[in-house]
């Protein structure tokens, strides 16, 4: 049974860590030859001194970001790992950094183990990197073994710290301890909460199924100091209207407005569907007319909602309506309207029309 973390989250005791050994044969294949066209180098102009010329030291300035290969940036990391003095800390964060967007994060890991058994200092940007590859390969547990080693080696973890280990619990389906762990973060003020730790939190507990545990927790946050920002209610919105609560959905709307948050044209199109969906088409027109008050136009995506909502209810001739004020708007109808329509055409068994659409498109 998995030691439950979250109880333990304060924990001194000794701490290993445990790198994957996913990617050893990489490093072991990689020559400790470096080659000077993996990197950049600033030149500098020689200043004569007393009769002599020579060159201020000045920093190397190793270049990552043209870099697409693993290979390459283990040779620059174990050119960086021989240099005296060594680079600053913040190259080497680039080089894993660069390896995580390869999502090779077993390697990165094991960078990052070399890092400290070479004694190269890390700070709490280095950790979370590390806390991160962990997460990500389902591994939360050690991601909380770097955390204990925060306060070890005397570093004060941050928010970002906190939100990448409640993401890690939720990519395990461990909802419990991830709610759990938000709740002391805001009980115990270990750190300030900020938008991304709200969207981390609302969207984790929409997609294990817990929406109303979420639509509390939002109702909660407004009355607090730091404010659910559009996209927390915007996810949450999409989430109750998916569970078919569309008065939930509708109140939480006409809540953010009234706290001062503006809807965007995504959590209208959710709102939209969710009505349309529930065959309450009249409450969309009233929505529409909401929007236009607001200055949000409708995209493609608004109305394809719409035509396939018709479609599907017979109103065949509404969706039409629908593709001329797409016209008058420029906006050029896509496959997905289309499809639509032909399905439209074929339900009223009207197949002329169906197979002149169909020809239309081809």
């Amino acid at each position: 049974m998995k030691k439950n973390v979250v109880g333990a989250l304060f924990s001194f005791g000794e701490t290993k860590l445990f790198p994957h050994k996913m990617g050893v044969r990489v490093l072991q294949a990689v020559s400790i030859h470096h080659s000077f066209d993996l990197f950049s180098v600033n030149l500098h102009t020689s200043v004569s001194h007393k009769g002599r010329s020579y060159f201020p030291p000045k920093p190397i300035i190793f270049d990552f970001n043209s870099i697409n290969k693993v290979e390459d940036v283990i040779c620059i990391f174990r050119d960086m790992l021989r240099r005296r003095p060594l680079p600053y800390v913040i190259h080497f964060n680039k080089s894993l950094t660069s390896v995580v967007k390869m999502k090779q994060y077993s390697i990165a890991l094991l960078l990052f183990d070399e890092m400290r058994q070479l004694g190269v200092p890390a700070h709490d940007y280095t950790m979370n990197i590390a806390i991160n590859c962990y997460c990500l390969l389902n591994r939360v547990d050690f991601g909380f073994s770097i955390l204990c080693n925060f306060f070890k080696c005397g570093i004060q973890p941050n928010v970002t710290t906190f939100n990448t280990l409640i993401k890690g619990l939720f990519l395990e389906d461990r909802v419990f301890e991830a709610e759990k762990l938000f709740k002391k973060l805001l009980r115990e003020r270990l750190c300030e909460p900020n938008e991304i730790t709200f969207l981390i939190v609302v969207n984790g507990l929409c997609k294990a199924g817990h929406t109303l545990t979420a639509f509390d927790l939002v109702m909660l946050l407004e009355k607090g100091r730091s404010k659910p920002n559009v996209r927390v209610y915007t996810t949450l919105i999409d989430s109750l209207c998916k569970d078919r609560m569309v008065n939930d959905a509708l109140y939480l709307l006409s809540n953010m407005i009234k706290e001062g948050t503006s809807p965007d044209i995504i959590t209208y199109n959710s709102m939209i569907k969710g009505l349309c969906d529930s065959g309450r088409f009249g409450e969309v027109k009233d929505l529409l007319k909401e929007m236009v008050t607001h200055k949000i136009s409708p995209d493609l995506f608004t109305f394809n909602t719409l035509v396939d909502a018709f479609c599907k209810e017979g109103r065949v001739e509404d969706a039409e309506d629908m593709l001329e004020i797409m016209n008058q708007r420029s906006i050029s109808p896509n496959v997905v309207t289309y499809n639509a329509l032909i399905d439209g055409y074929c339900l009223r068994g009207e197949m002329d029309k169906a197979r002149k659409i169909f020809h239309t498109i081809l």
